[in-house]
């Protein structure tokens, strides 16, 4: 990312410019699946939802300050502010500890505690215990595994089982078509095409600016909200009513869409109503919540094959998304697109819906053991497998 707006700011032909942005592309892709694995772990259960909840509120202030920098200074300009905020967060991101969970699952236990206390204090013991515990019960394991020969080897076959495991393929399922509801719920749409789809909703007789401004207020207004929210709600009653108040907005839009291009109603007191409810719809409660729960399904052991695939799925959904939109709404109109994008809404809310286990307050550690996985008693070894000496110090120094 500090290359990309290096070259950016210092750029002399679009060539240069292209060439930044793929760069800046593989950063993002790289890195948008990790922050709220970060912060999911980071944080407290109780201030998870919140904490997550303000990313979507970072990127829409972000998103705002330089929309405001831009009006004022010219593009390479603006590339040096954004190439600032791009140091000062690899300053802030390289000084920050591994996670305790990470550090767990490696053998640096010592490291973990001290992690763990530092960020939430001596009052969640009984979290970092049973983390530690997990973390050593699951390495014996895999230790005896290896050396009775047990362990395949660590390629294709290797993956390929993974897909047979429930606890690997029900979450990635889940977080699929949850994906699907993050990329199609409109945000993308309404920050690439706002002024096309302002537009087609309101005419074109409106002060496009005014009203530009007055939707980017409104998303910063919901995100804010969003962080009151998904402190207080259940996450699958907050899935359940924010993804279907999407599924409602677009309905809507493209039924008021359809009767004034066909000349039947036109009001722009409705036409503004409705974009402005659709706009909070995701913004203070689909985006936010999607993060939230990203960080909180996967198991331990397949959180990194399991990212790297929702994030190429994710990739692929949002290319096809910002390259089919123009196309829709010149054959079959806004109502036509806004009703294909509510029925493929529909369809991920009822899968999400069924799969979908109640995280909210509840310890990533308890989250695998309930909904995926055995508690960790179930997965230590069995008595005829035998122990090394090393394994033997890690389980006595386990808490208790």
């Amino acid at each position: 990312m500090i290359i990309g707006w290096t070259c950016i700011s210092l750029a002399s032909d679009v060539n240069v410019i292209l060439i930044s942005k793929i760069l800046q592309g593989a950063a993002v892709g790289l890195s948008s699946m990790s922050a709220t694995i970060l912060i999911g772990e980071y944080t407290s259960p109780k201030y998870r939802g919140a904490f997550l909840s303000i990313m979507m509120f970072s990127i829409l202030l972000g998103s705002l300050m330089v929309h405001m920098i831009g009006s004022f200074l010219v593009w390479n300009r603006t590339a040096l502010f954004c190439l600032a905020v791009a140091i000062l967060d690899a300053t802030i991101v390289s000084l920050s500890p591994e996670t305790p969970v990470f550090l767990a699952k490696h053998g640096r236990y010592d490291e973990c505690r001290k992690v763990f206390r530092w960020l939430r204090g001596p009052d969640e013991e009984d979290e970092l215990n049973a983390m530690i515990k997990a973390a050593v019960s699951k390495k014996a394991k895999s230790d005896a595994n290896n050396e009775n020969g047990n362990e395949k080897n660590k390629g294709l076959l290797y993956v390929i089982d993974y897909f047979k495991r429930s606890d690997f393929y029900k979450p990635l399922i889940l977080m699929l078509h949850l994906d699907v509801i993050e990329l199609w719920c409109g945000y993308t749409t309404i920050e690439t095409y706002a002024i096309d789809i302002l537009h087609k909703i309101l005419g074109h007789d409106i002060n496009v600016s005014k009203n530009v401004i007055v939707l980017d207020t409104l998303k910063i207004l919901s995100s804010v909200c969003a962080i009151h929210i998904h402190t207080k709600l259940k996450r699958c009653a907050a899935l359940k009513l924010f993804v279907g108040m999407n599924i409602l907005t677009y309905a809507s839009i493209a039924g008021y869409s359809y009767l004034r291009e066909e000349h039947i109603f036109e009001n722009i007191v409705v036409g503004s109503t409705l974009t402005y409810l659709f706009v909070f719809s995701f913004c203070a409660g689909t985006m936010p919540l999607m993060c939230t729960i990203s960080s909180e399904i996967f198991p331990l052991e397949y959180k990194e094959i399991s990212t790297m695939i929702t994030t190429l799925f994710a990739s692929l959904n949002i290319t096809l998304k910002m390259q089919t939109f123009p196309y829709l709404v010149n054959v079959i109109g806004i109502h036509g697109a806004f009703s294909i994008y509510a029925l493929i809404l529909t369809y991920a809310l009822i899968v999400a819906s069924i799969m979908l286990p109640e995280t909210k307050d509840k310890t990533l550690q308890n989250i695998e053991e309930e909904y995926w996985t055995k508690p960790y008693e179930m997965t230590v070894v069995s008595q005829n497998d035998e122990l090394t000496p090393m394994q033997v110090t890690e389980l006595s120094q386990a808490p208790a």
